[in-house]
């Protein structure tokens, strides 16, 4: 007879929106159970320093998008800085170079246009606008939502494009590593009311109204009067039969419905680290060196494989980026063939042979999100047509099952921290409600 654990409420996963939960659910009286998968919290927050490197990389979450009270608290809460972004932005195209320090405004520019009406997916908005655009703009545009939604244009929602070119939005970097989030929230909730489990993949939820029973793989049970669930959108839309897959008992077949209408994007990033020297002589052209490599910024393309990048200066790190379909294609490449791609296009966008750019660089680090069975992908995207899926998504049933993360945000917020903190603290509040406060 295995074990049984019981607490007030079980939060099935320690990534943002779970450990935010918990806190909340912690500070309104109840005692929580988290149970994580991996043998590490965050989720798809994941700062590492390598041997020999500078500085920590982000293999995860990497940027800070303004504009949201949930990750604004958490920042000063937990004494995280918010740095500027050098927004420098270059757009390559045959070969030359074209210096675009209004990049982001173009892209907004042409998402404004899509216009309050429209429906339908971002593709064929852009067949029939074709002509009014520049070649400048639709480059910028296609990779905007190939790369920041890690959508397929012709999968990704026009009208949520349109919608969030209308917000105010800034994009920064966190002053100390993204996973320093991740130790505040974990730590700030009093210590004897939350248990945190790690290596505790879930396979079961089986529940009635107000009681619930949770079953790991290793046959260890915790028992709760609510459940949250909290797992990434491409976990829950895993098959029964697959690797670190849930099931629930009953099931939840209305769920089911709406995890077939949602998609997860995909990307793939490759940090390169390059010598000390690079900012003074190498391969990068002068215009990009200065000012400690500053100037870099941002490298736009329209390469198939790794269009995006953008440097790490004064640090000499070069950061490339694929999304949607083109890193879909990459799924299950070794990290050796990762890195030997991006270094071909890098070598292209910078004019340079692949061997002087080879023996720049010293060492390169990745991580492949999509073969991570406890992730299955990079994060959500509004899918046109199913604009409201997330919201349907995140319903509780029968104030006993819930459910947070990021891809039931809203859906301007969708595959962001900031999406993921405040679906957690949404879902705490529908628990408290629930249950009656402590």
């Amino acid at each position: 007879m295995p074990h049984v654990s019981s607490s007030d409420v079980i939060v099935v996963g320690a990534g943002a929106s779970g450990l935010v939960a918990a806190r909340e659910l912690v500070r309104a009286g109840f005692s929580v159970t988290v149970l994580e998968a991996r043998d590490r919290v965050g989720g798809r927050i994941l700062s590492y320093q390598p041997p020999g490197w500078p500085r920590s990389i982000e293999l995860g979450a990497e940027f800070i998008h303004t504009g949201n009270k949930a990750l604004d608290q958490a920042l000063r809460a937990a004494k995280i800085p918010a740095r500027a972004i050098e927004e420098q932005h270059w757009l390559i195209r045959d070969g030359k170079r074209i210096h675009m320090p209004d990049a982001w405004d173009r892209i907004d520019a042409v998402m404004r246009s899509i216009g309050p009406k429209q429906r339908g997916n971002f593709a064929d908005w852009l067949r029939r606008h074709r002509a009014d655009l520049s070649p400048e703009d639709r480059v910028l545009a296609s990779g905007f939502v190939k790369g920041f939604q890690g959508a397929p244009p012709e999968r990704m929602s026009a009208s949520i494009l349109y919608q969030a070119a209308l917000e105010p939005e800034e994009q920064l970097r966190p002053g100390k590593p993204y996973a320093t989030l991740i130790d505040w929230l974990q730590n700030a909730p009093p210590g004897d009311r939350v248990c945190t489990l790690l290596n505790c993949p879930v396979k079961y939820v089986r529940w009635r109204r107000g009681r619930v029973t949770v079953e790991s793989l290793g046959e260890k049970c915790f028992e709760a009067r609510a459940v949250l669930v909290t797992l990434p959108l491409g976990v829950l839309r895993s098959k029964q039969d697959e690797f670190g897959a849930l099931q629930f008992s009953p099931a939840l077949p209305e769920k089911r419905r709406l995890l077939r209408r949602v998609e997860t994007g995909h990307a793939r990033r490759v940090i390169l680290r390059m010598r000390s020297d690079i900012w003074r002589r190498g391969p990068i052209p002068a215009e990009l060196r200065r000012r400690s490599g500053r100037a870099f910024g941002f490298l736009h393309s329209d390469e198939d494989f790794f269009p995006v990048w953008w440097s790490e200066a004064p640090n000499p790190l070069l950061v490339g980026w694929t999304g949607g379909p083109a890193a879909q294609r990459m799924e299950g490449w070794s990290n050796k063939r990762v890195t030997a791609t991006a270094q071909k296009t890098l070598a292209r966008l910078l004019g340079c042979s692949l061997r002087t750019l080879q023996r720049a660089t010293l060492d390169a680090c990745t991580h492949d999100w999509a073969a991570d069975p406890y992730a299955r992908g990079a994060y959500s995207f509004a899918v046109a047509g199913g604009e409201t899926v997330p919201r349907e998504l995140a319903k509780p049933v029968r104030g006993t099952v819930f459910f947070a993360g990021e891809a039931t945000a809203d859906p301007l917020e969708l595959g962001t921290v900031h999406g993921a903190l405040a679906s957690g603290v949404r879902a705490a509040g529908e628990i408290i409600a629930a249950l009656g406060r402590r």
